[in-house]
């Protein structure tokens, strides 16, 4: 029997909040461990009281290998550790990583999911291209990736993004603030559900460019594939050019 049901038992779950208020001043050495403290879905609030003090010891949970299970626990070590550093701090780009960073400058090697998710502040730099869901939800802050998969930018709020290369589908999807610029093409169905914000495309669009959107402002450099703007509510598109059924309130550029 472990130890801590053996002290339930013996003390009818008395000596539970006792254990619990400990916890703060526990040293914790992995991110089982800690998970065992906050869960594996926790919020930031939780893994921030126990992330350890140690700047060794916070590293040494940032070089395991967090998988699927453990990758928001990572993601928010990561942003805690960006924003403890008094320089830009380097790091295998793992799931997650950045998760709601609000200082400090991440810099990150690889192509994984999900980076600078819900970030309030601070400085993301991808070297190579990012996976998919780049800055989604972001509130603040600033990404610049070489590449993107899709939903990059999702439901973005506030802060900007810049993509050197090129991006997936659905860059932009749903924003209400923000400013996104794509250096490279955009794949189809970019600032779909756009509210507001601001998305620039230095190459070509694909399909369904600006679909349903009600507010923004999207500038495509080179040309929009079909439907552009099909069913749009409100905003501006304008582009270089234009494929078959695009809406009849879209612009060419001056």
């Amino acid at each position: 029997m472990k130890l801590g049901r053996f002290m339930d038992e013996a003390y009818q779950g008395k000596a539970q909040a006792k254990r619990l208020k400990t916890h703060q001043g526990d040293l914790v050495f992995g991110l089982e461990d800690l998970a065992d403290r906050v869960g594996t879905k926790p919020d930031r609030a939780d893994v921030e009281r126990f992330a350890p003090a140690d700047a060794e010891l916070l590293a040494q949970l940032l070089s395991g290998e967090p998988g699927k299970k453990y990758g928001m626990i990572w993601g928010y070590l990561s942003s805690i550790a960006a924003e403890r550093s008094l320089g830009p701090l380097r790091l295998k780009d793992r799931d997650f990583a950045g998760l709601e960073l609000c200082g400090g400058v991440l810099v990150l090697d690889g192509s994984a999911d999900h980076v600078g998710e819900r970030m309030a502040g601070g400085r993301i730099f991808v070297q190579g291209r990012a996976g998919d869901y780049l800055g989604q939800g972001m509130a603040g802050g600033g990404i610049v990736a070489e590449g993107c998969g899709d939903y990059a930018f999702r439901n973005m709020h506030s802060g900007w993004g810049v993509v050197l290369g090129d991006a997936g589908k659905f860059c932009g999807l749903g924003n209400s603030g923000g400013r996104i610029a794509v250096r490279g093409d955009c794949g189809e169905r970019a600032g779909w559900l756009m509210h507001g914000g601001s998305l620039r495309i230095s190459g070509e669009a694909d399909d369904y460019l600006g679909l349903l959107m009600s507010g923004g402002e999207i500038i495509v450099q080179g040309r929009a594939g079909k439907r552009a703007g099909w069913r749009m509510k409100g905003g501006s598109i304008k582009a270089g050019g234009y494929g078959p059924e695009a809406a009849t309130d879209v612009m060419g550029l001056d």
